[in-house]
């Protein structure tokens, strides 16, 4: 599961709602691998895979790489290894992204996609994804940050601790902290990308839709029409959406929703 990379964008981003969500959400896959650059001889580690459709669809893009997903919670892996391995070259294994369970310099690409925020120490991660990372390989962090330290200040905010217990994080790095943090572990920063118009936005705008049909007679009924599941749906449940919906309004005002592109630089291409 991830938000999606919607294609319309400002004043069309209304038309968002018509997407399909899964093809959202392996357009998002596509861009982050597109950064990762991801070659046939390869080695690459898929942190925090969830249930590995993200590694399947890196396995997919280039068939000659060795792609490993690894993910804390074992019953994601075991769903992965169900579902997808049994294709060659890739494989998945429980394991902490702070702590990993590799030699130094295994892997030529490191991909986290929507997950570092969950993770307790992120600088930490980022220390010991420098470790298992070789010498002028890649990794592409897409994450949420605060736009700027100060706006950190929101992280008690009632509307964000709503956020917080939906999504269980305790706190995002400001853009600032990715940019310090991946210094001091040795990275390079290549990039760094605001994909919010694309992502987060656009996402905020289906379920903004959504709501304000679900919390009307008349949207009700066409909601119901359209698919007989949402009859399921009481109407507190649509109250709470209507909340939930206020409060990731106010924390995507003060965050984004970033790409980061970071590069082990390789002593031997300075000589």
């Amino acid at each position: 599961m991830n938000l999606g990379y919607f294609p319309f964008r400002g004043p069309l981003a209304a038309l968002n709602v018509v997407v399909n969500l899964e093809g959202a959400q392996r357009q998002l896959v596509f861009k982050s691998v597109t950064l990762l650059d991801v070659q046939s001889r390869h080695r690459v580690l898929d942190l925090a895979c969830g249930r590995g459709k993200s590694s399947f669809i890196i396995h997919c893009l280039q068939p000659a790489a060795t792609v490993v997903g690894v993910d804390l919670l074992d019953r994601n892996i075991q769903v992965a290894q169900a579902l997808f391995d049994h294709a060659q070259n890739l494989s998945y294994q429980t394991g902490d992204a702070a702590d990993l369970d590799f030699p130094d310099g295994s892997f030529d690409r490191l991909l986290c996609l929507e997950a570092a925020f969950h993770f307790p120490d992120r600088a930490q991660f980022l220390q010991e994804a420098w470790r298992v990372l070789r010498p002028g390989g890649r990794m592409v962090v897409v994450d949420f940050a605060w736009k700027t330290e100060a706006h950190r200040a929101h992280r008690n905010d009632p509307e964000t601790r709503i956020v917080r217990d939906i999504w269980q994080w305790e706190d995002f790095f400001s853009i600032a902290d990715y940019e310090r943090e991946s210094a001091a572990a040795g990275f390079r920063l290549i990039s760094s990308s605001d994909w919010s118009s694309r992502v987060s936005n656009p996402i905020q705008q289906v379920f903004r839709c959504l709501s304000r049909l679900g919390n009307t007679r008349a949207g009700r009924q066409l909601l119901e029409w359209r698919n007989p599941l949402y009859r399921s749906i009481s109407t507190e449940d649509w109250r709470s959406l209507a909340t939930a919906v206020r409060a990731h309004q106010h924390v995507r005002s003060v965050s984004s929703y970033m790409a980061f592109v970071l590069e082990k630089p390789d002593p031997l291409s300075f000589r």
